[in-house]
C-alpha cells in the first residue's frame, strides 16, 4: 500500500480519480442527473416560448393547456433530478472521503517507528483529514458550482445553433475572447500579489 500511494505524490488529480473510480455507478448517476437537470432547466426557456406562442392562438385552444403542462413537466423534472443528484451525492462524497482516510491511515501506520520519532503524530494525522476534506470540497464544488454552468452554456449554445448557427458561433467566439481576457487579468493580479508577498518577506 505504501509504495502504491507513494506514486500519487505529484499527481493529485489521478489520486482523486482513483477514489472516484471506486464508486462508478454513483458518480455516473450524479453526473447524469445533473446533466439532465441542466438540460431541462435550459429547455424551460423553450417551454415558456411555446406557451407564449400558444397564447396567440384561438381562444379555448387545447394547445395552451398542452404547452402549460409541458412547461410544468420541465420544471418538475429539473427540480426532481437536482434532488436525486443531491441525495446520491450526499452519501457518495462522504464515502470517498472515508476511503481516502482509511487508505492514508493504513499507509501511515505502515511506516517504521523511526519515522514518527522526528515528526509530531498530530500534525501527520491532521494531513489525512486535510486531504479527505479537500477531496470532499473538490467534489462538491465540481458537482454544484463548476459542472452545471459549463453544461448550461453548452446546452444553450446547442439550442441557439438550432435556431441560427451563425449567431451561435459568433457568441462562442465573443465568450471565448471574454474568458481569455478575464483569465489574463486574473493571472496578472495573482502575479502582482505573489510579487508583493515575495517583496514583503
Amino acid at each position: 500500500m505504501r509504495e502504491e500511494l507513494g506514486g500519487y505524490i505529484d499527481r493529485p488529480a489521478t489520486f482523486l480519480a482513483r477514489y472516484i473510480a471506486l464508486h462508478p455507478v454513483r458518480h455516473a448517476c450524479i453526473f447524469g442527473c445533473i446533466s439532465a437537470a441542466v438540460a431541462f432547466s435550459v429547455g424551460t426557456q423553450y417551454g415558456i416560448k411555446k406557451l407564449v406562442d400558444s397564447l396567440t392562438g384561438p381562444a379555448g385552444s387545447s394547445a395552451v393547456w398542452a404547452a402549460l403542462m409541458f412547461l410544468v413537466a420541465l420544471i418538475a423534472a429539473d427540480n426532481l433530478l437536482w434532488r436525486v443528484a443531491a441525495w446520491v451525492g450526499h452519501a457518495t462524497f462522504v464515502a470517498v472521503t472515508g476511503d481516502i482516510r482509511k487508505d492514508l491511515f493504513g499507509h501511515l501506520t505502515g511506516h517504521a517507528p523511526a519515522y514518527f520519532a522526528s515528526r509530531a503524530v498530530g500534525s501527520v494525522t491532521s494531513r489525512i483529514s486535510a486531504a479527505a476534506n479537500a477531496a470532499y470540497t473538490i467534489e462538491n464544488m465540481l458537482a454544484w458550482n463548476v459542472i452545471p454552468p459549463c453544461l448550461a452554456t453548452l446546452f444553450a449554445v446547442a439550442f441557439l445553433a438550432n435556431v441560427d448557427l451563425t449567431m451561435a458561433l459568433a457568441l462562442v467566439v465573443v465568450a471565448g475572447v471574454l474568458c481569455l481576457s478575464w483569465a489574463s487579468h486574473r493571472a496578472r493580479l495573482l502575479g502582482m500579489e505573489a510579487g508583493n508577498s515575495a517583496d514583503s518577506s
